[in-house]
């Protein structure tokens, strides 16, 4: 269960979604009314899974069951590597690659089939899977703080952070903007 969740005003997200928080012990909070940057990664996952509906539903013999390919799109967000992580969510989540159909059939005309059951070897396996489980969220989380400092760089360079520059400790800055003028900035 997750510990926070972070919705916007939308009224799906009512009384009996409250008491689902509450009941598990989960803070639920709100973003600023009118304003989607508060709530951006979830939707930048929104754009790339309403681009792949599109992509899928621009053949006229789609364009009715777009919902169906919905299950599609999402199975290939979530075996997408993300460029923060360096890792597919599912990869994050199981700590395997996903096993698609033509996997399956692969295996069926190579003549890979497990037979034999050895509890060793299954245990050997479990203990090398908890480890790369471990090894993946350590890089994860190394991943993240990576892309999290390029990002606040990006952000800071962006902003124009040399304003800030000349300020010492204690001084008071005020922005100040007048109507039809540009912004003044004033230091006490």
């Amino acid at each position: 269960m997750p510990g926070f969740i972070l919705t916007d005003n939308g009224g799906e997200w009512g009384a009996k979604f409250e008491i689902m928080c509450k009941d598990y012990a989960i803070q639920h909070q709100r973003t600023a009314p009118q304003w989607p940057e508060c709530n951006g990664m979830a939707e930048r996952m929104i754009k790339t899974i309403k681009h792949g509906i599109t992509v899928l539903a621009t053949n006229p013999a789609n364009v009715d069951c777009w919902d169906e390919h919905l299950a599609k799109v999402l199975f290939g967000y979530t075996c997408g590597v993300q460029a923060s992580t360096k890792f597919s969510p599912f990869m994050v989540l199981t700590s395997r690659s996903p096993r698609l159909r033509a996997d399956n059939y692969l295996n069926a005309l190579t003549g890979v089939v497990d037979d034999g059951v050895d509890v060793g070897q299954i245990v050997t396996q479990f203990l090398e899977k908890v480890k790369l489980i471990a090894s993946i969220h350590e890089n994860v989380l190394l991943n993240v703080e990576q892309a999290q400092k390029r990002q606040q760089s990006t952000y800071a360079n962006r902003k124009g952070k040399h304003l800030f520059e000349g300020l010492i400790a204690g001084e008071t800055m005020v922005k100040m903007k007048k109507p039809g003028k540009k912004c003044v900035l004033a230091i006490s």
